[in-house]
């Protein structure tokens, strides 16, 4: 059901759920707003006139069309097939629109998971228990990789990692993710290899999905917890008739 619904977003912005209207020349407003500031002698003031125009949230919206449809294209064509005559039709607008804001597909696709990955940061920990905080963490990661688009965007990035925008967007996502965790586990009874620790916890997320393709249950999460916390004993270990090939 997750996955429908995740799949409705895109659909949604496909049937048009953003529409360019025209807007008549004499609705817009040009406002003036004066702004008083004195000049180095002190002795007279100035009146600085600085125009705004009423477009700016129509502006706005027109942007936050084009990187939901960039995203939503990006999940499912991937970055080769994603194109700028593409996103600009499931965002109901213009490829204009799109090189006004955007340098070139790069910086579209770049800015679209920028904004979906912020989107999903995860909250500052609680600092009440460890595992408490990291099922939280890892949790909310899971469900964002793989029940939103963003989670295939992702996957369709990561042969394009050169790329420099593209890098640079997710490599400093993955510098915020790891300052949470370690945020986690300072000044706790686990802070002694604590890099190790979070390799291991974040290696579980990104390759069962972003590599393997494979869902991650909440008892997945639970039990990697566990392991690497050194919660759980360890089971008694296949005798060597029950291994294959032994």
């Amino acid at each position: 059901m997750r996955r429908r619904r995740a799949e409705s977003k895109c659909r949604g912005l496909r049937a048009g759920r953003f529409r360019n209207k025209s807007v008549p020349l004499v609705t817009v407003i040009t406002k003036t707003v004066f702004v008083i500031s004195k000049i180095p002698s002190g002795r007279q003031l100035v009146l600085e006139a600085r125009e705004r125009t009423a477009g700016r949230p129509r502006e706005s919206r027109v942007t936050q069309a084009l990187l939901e449809a960039a995203l939503c294209e990006l999940a499912e064509h991937g970055y080769e097939k994603t194109t700028i005559a593409a996103v600009a039709a499931r965002a109901r607008t213009s490829k204009q629109a799109v090189y006004r804001r955007f340098r070139d597909k790069e910086a579209m696709i770049a800015g679209a998971v920028e904004q979906g990955l912020l989107r999903t940061n995860p909250a500052p920990p609680q600092r009440g228990s460890v595992a408490e905080d990291l099922r939280a963490y890892l949790a909310g990661t899971v469900g964002a990789l793989q029940d939103t688009p963003l989670g295939n965007a992702i996957r369709a990035l990561v042969p394009h990692r050169g790329k420099a925008e593209v890098g640079s967007v997710l490599a400093a996502a993955e510098e915020s993710r790891r300052l949470l965790m370690r945020q986690i586990f300072v000044a706790t009874p686990f802070e002694a290899d604590m890099e190790t620790r979070i390799d291991l916890l974040l290696g579980l997320v990104y390759f069962r999905l972003l590599i393997r393709g494979v869902r991650i249950e909440g008892g997945d999460i639970e039990t990697a917890i566990y392991l690497v916390l050194g919660l759980v004993a360890p089971r008694d270990p296949v005798s060597g008739d029950g291994l294959p090939g032994m």
